[in-house]
């Protein structure tokens, strides 16, 4: 068997196995979505939040600081003056709460249902005008 046809023969391998597991996690996501009652909409919801505070120099270390406490929540997205986040929409009031002691929070409609699961929260960050 000559070189080329060994990187042949592992790339063939290789790819098999990649679409064989892709396939098998495929199937299997599936039969997870009957646990899903109908009707319910999405499994992620966007929510956006805006904190503003005097002391702004440092308000997304802070952030980071406070999300980094919560199990479960994933800094998605990491911009000047923005943060976006994925955490369990269990959790929003207590990272409500928790955001609200750094600043003036403002969730418009904000409430205690949330519908999905997940939640996918825009954090907008600012300095309170002078």
């Amino acid at each position: 068997m000559t070189r080329r046809q060994r990187d042949t023969y592992w790339l063939w391998l290789a790819l098999s196995l990649i679409l064989g597991l892709t396939f098998s996690s495929y199937t299997s996501a599936q039969d997870g979505l009957s646990a899903i009652p109908e009707g319910s909409g999405s499994i992620i919801q966007p929510v956006s939040w805006q904190l503003t505070s005097e002391n702004a120099a440092d308000l997304t270390e802070r952030v980071r600081a406070v999300v980094q406490q919560f199990e479960g929540a994933v800094l998605v997205k990491d911009e000047e003056n923005m943060l976006v986040l994925s955490l369990p929409s269990a959790k929003l009031t207590d990272l409500h709460q928790k955001l609200s002691g750094l600043g003036a929070l403002t969730s418009p409609g904000a409430t205690d249902e949330y519908q999905a699961p997940t939640t996918l929260l825009r954090l907008s960050l600012g300095s309170v005008p002078e």
